[in-house]
């Protein structure tokens, strides 16, 4: 796979998540609409990653260390940091059912419709940076 199929094929997964995080909040599955949001941006990351270093994504799906290793945490406005913020605790390591809990008491639908407006707002401007 090339540089270029290998962002181009992150870049569609980005996009496929938010669009299943639209069809989740549509169901009123708002912990699976946080979650998608969260992918949505990890991927992302992942393509803008292979964008800038021309190397395979690394396994990592902490929204910190990927904002690192793409050197872009200088780079976010205080509205992007407090969406990054708001997306990190949304990985959801679905063999705990208390965290998921816990993470779905937060997830309301006022939440999850400003979450998915920040999260395309977000993913928009690291696409930006690739073209």
């Amino acid at each position: 796979m090339t540089q270029k199929e290998a962002v181009d094929f992150w870049i569609e997964k980005s996009q496929d998540e938010l669009e299943s995080a639209h069809i989740m909040f549509g169901a009123g599955r708002y912990l699976y609409t946080g979650f998608m949001c969260h992918q949505a941006i990890e991927k992302a990351l992942k393509a803008y990653y292979i964008f800038i270093h021309d190397k395979r994504q690394p396994h990592e799906h902490n929204l910190d260390k990927l904002i690192n290793l793409v050197e872009l945490s200088d780079k976010l406005n205080d509205d992007k940091k407090q969406t990054l913020t708001k997306l990190k605790p949304l990985y959801i390591k679905t063999r705990y059912e208390d965290e998921k809990n816990r993470i779905a008491e937060v997830l309301t639908e006022f939440y999850c419709k400003k979450l998915l407006a920040e999260t395309e707002v977000l993913l928009e401007w690291i696409l930006q940076l690739m073209k």
